[in-house]
């Protein structure tokens, strides 16, 4: 794995791709709150009813998902917090194995639309694995 794709190209890759899903997200909730649009039979599986609990669930996935960018930024040491460099190991192995079951059920989905984040979910989940595995560096 450490030969297919560096540790810098991982984090590159990674940080893109979660800087991505922060914009969609922050997308979602401006298109809630200005210009009262709500796709709730896109997103979440068509399980929201309401824009009020699309809103509620867009804003904690926005959190998730900036907690997943500063936890790859940390570990990569663009942030610099060495105390929580050996949990942002551990959450990354976690992140690695939800990604992965999201990937599943982003197969199985009902929709097109969640069907196209299969693939994102897969290469989120390798990229996490590929970060995880990265020996802690000697302060």
């Amino acid at each position: 794995m450490k030969k297919l794709i560096s540790f810098r190209q991982a984090t590159m890759v990674s940080a893109i791709l979660f800087g991505a899903l922060t914009l969609f997200h922050t997308a979602i909730i401006i298109g809630i709150l200005l210009f009262d649009y709500a796709p709730v039979e896109f997103l979440w599986g068509g399980q929201m009813n309401t824009s009020d609990e699309l809103l509620r669930f867009e804003f904690v996935s926005l959190g998730i998902i900036l907690i997943c960018l500063n936890t790859v930024l940390i570990r990569y040491g663009w942030i610099h917090l060495p105390g929580l460099l050996k949990i942002t190991r551990i959450f990354l192995w976690v992140l690695m194995a939800l990604f992965f079951l999201n990937t599943l059920g982003n197969i199985l989905a009902e929709t097109v639309f969640e069907k196209f984040f299969a693939p994102v979910t897969l290469v989120l989940a390798v990229l996490c694995l590929r970060l995880a595995i990265e020996p802690l560096k000697k302060a």
